[in-house]
């Protein structure tokens, strides 16, 4: 399998699994369960995936940190074991959520790159070396910036309406790059 092909399943893998843990909000403000959901979980071998940065996955932010940011304090922080990234859960029913991954390495290019595949990518100005953000209404928005050798995807998914959650993950990013 070809570096490429790799990180594409990479991005893909790591988009199904944001989306499994998601609800999309519908019109109406209640929830309804993503398609995505019952996808199956997708892994790829450890080598072609980035690594993690430096530190733990949810030792960028505090919960405080993030309820600042969001308006909304944090019911639960954990880390997703395996992933490198952490869910900080807005809600008991973790039908809203911020995740935060920030990962380095040789593959960082070609992950940032990928991403830009799962929707219309959005140039994100002030932010890192580079930066951009996707509006996918079952993962809602995705800000990815890449630092040097840091790259890092902010996910906001919540009620409220993209330009929020995209000003919210563009402040969360920012919060993260300052830190790294």
């Amino acid at each position: 399998m070809t570096l490429a092909l790799r990180t594409s399943a990479t991005v893909l893998a790591a988009l199904l699994l944001l989306a499994a843990c998601s609800a999309s909000p519908s019109s109406d403000g209640s929830q309804a369960a993503s398609s995505a959901a019952s996808a199956p979980e997708a892994s790829a071998p450890a080598a072609s995936s980035p690594a993690v940065a430096v530190g733990e996955p949810c030792s960028f932010l505090t919960a405080d940190e993030v309820g600042a940011i969001v308006g909304t304090t944090p019911v639960e922080v954990a880390e997703r074991v395996g992933r490198g990234d952490c869910d900080y859960w807005l809600t008991a029913a973790k039908d809203s959520k911020v995740n935060i991954g920030v990962f380095t390495g040789p593959d960082n290019a070609s992950l940032f790159e990928s991403t830009k595949g799962i929707g219309e990518p959005q140039s994100v100005e002030n932010l890192g070396d580079d930066a951009f953000s996707i509006f996918n209404e079952s993962i809602g928005t995705l800000v990815v910036a890449k630092q040097g050798d840091v790259t890092l995807i902010v996910q906001v998914f919540t009620a409220a309406d993209v330009a929020d959650q995209l000003s919210q993950a563009t402040a969360l990013a920012e919060a993260v790059l300052a830190a790294v």
